[in-house]
């Protein structure tokens, strides 16, 4: 497995950053790999970029650890967008411009990373979104979350398949990831015989969600697929148990399931009534030791994380992200032997890698790289997620 790299990568010196300081190098013969990497740390996106942001450190010191890359120490510098476009747009452009970084990553919300991309197309930088995006094939932009526009045709398929409904509800916020999931839901539910009996959105701070599910709620579906993320997830939540909703299962995207969504939504998620749809890693503690999966590259990793956060931390589901995002930086720089952008760039199309968001093989035709292999439904048993079964 390719993700083994990281962990035998050759170099010297441990080196990271801070927001937009540095930590000195210990070995100042070696010059420094640097990497961009913008996040959501505050604002709307900062449980996305709190998660990224560790990550991101640990994918780090366990390739610093053992070397660098072919005797060069990897060097990150981090800037915080605040959930906001326009400062994602300048924290790029001071990472390309000011730092000279050779490869971007993130950042962390999908409007963001929009903002971004014509920016790292116009600067000729290699640019590893963390977040999902629908968009044509882009000279320097290489994505890694699989769009929930083509994942939402998983969740169509097991609303037929597994829960035997007909008749679906769309519900979404009104950011392009939402907006981009529901579109994925109108075009895949023709084709596998569901029908859209009422589609509404929200905004991604709204506190209340009763307006949109009483109307839900009137027209009867048999299931709910829901495009949002966990906080605003967890007001739909609350306000469909006050409507005494509990009937109708609600199929999420992606961006619901982490740790603080189980707490923030209560017991109405639990036991199958809310079936988030996610990546392996979700429940990988469930899994035995010795399973691939935990021994190849949940475990090392966790194990690092926790080397840099303390023993007490615990997973997060979009640690993930994070992790594949430099995994697949750091195999890309191992193939082009440099940090010449467009070395790089090229490299990037020759890239495989098993992740946690899937197995990727990048081409020249192919910069989305991966179907979402991992990517399947859960459920919430006593605050912890399990792989679905149907009650």
């Amino acid at each position: 497995m390719r993700t083994q790299g990281l962990l035998k990568a050759l170099g010297v010196a441990v080196c990271a950053t801070l927001l937009a300081g540095l930590v000195v190098s210990s070995s100042p013969a070696a010059e420094p790999i640097k990497i961009g990497v913008v996040l959501s740390l505050t604002g709307r996106g900062g449980f996305l970029g709190t998660a990224e942001i560790k990550a991101i450190k640990a994918g780090v010191h366990m390739v610093n650890r053992e070397g660098g890359i072919y005797g060069r120490p990897l060097e990150v510098f981090f800037e915080d967008d605040q959930s906001s476009p326009t400062t994602a747009t300048v924290a790029a452009t001071k990472l390309i411009r000011e730092k000279n970084v050779c490869l971007l990553i993130g950042p962390s919300l999908v409007d963001s990373c929009m903002a971004v991309v014509p920016i790292c197309e116009r600067e000729g930088v290699p640019m590893l979104p963390m977040a999902p995006l629908t968009i044509p094939l882009k000279k320097w932009v290489f994505l890694v979350p699989l769009d929930d526009y083509y994942l939402s045709e998983k969740m169509v398929k097991f609303a037929t398949t597994a829960l035997g409904v007909k008749k679906i509800a769309s519900l979404h916020d009104n950011t392009t990831y939402g907006r981009k999931g529901a579109d994925g839901v109108r075009a895949h539910a023709p084709k596998h015989g569901l029908t859209i009996v009422v589609e509404e959105e929200f905004g991604p701070t709204d506190t209340n969600m009763i307006p949109q599910l009483s109307k839900i709620k009137a027209a009867n579906p048999e299931a709910i697929i829901l495009f949002c993320t966990a906080g605003a997830a967890a007001v739909v939540a609350k306000n469909y148990q006050q409507l005494g909703m509990e009937r109708i299962p609600v199929i999420t995207g992606g961006g619901v399931p982490n740790k603080e969504f189980p707490r923030l939504a209560g017991k109405v998620v639990e036991d199958g009534r809310w079936i988030p749809f996610a990546c392996t890693d979700i429940y990988a503690e469930q899994l035995p030791k010795e399973h691939p999966f935990r021994r190849k590259l949940y475990d090392p990793v966790f194990n690092a994380i926790k080397e840099l956060y303390g023993k007490d931390t615990e997973w997060d589901g979009f640690f993930r992200n994070g992790y594949d995002n430099i995994a697949i930086a750091v195999e890309a720089l191992k193939i082009a032997r440099s940090d010449d952008r467009s070395a790089i760039r090229d490299a990037l199309e020759r890239v495989k890698y098993e992740g946690f968001l899937g197995n990727f093989a990048y081409s020249p035709t192919d910069h989305q790289g991966t179907t979402g292999e991992t990517f399947g439904p859960v459920m919430v048993k006593d605050g912890k997620y399990w792989p679905y079964e149907k009650k």
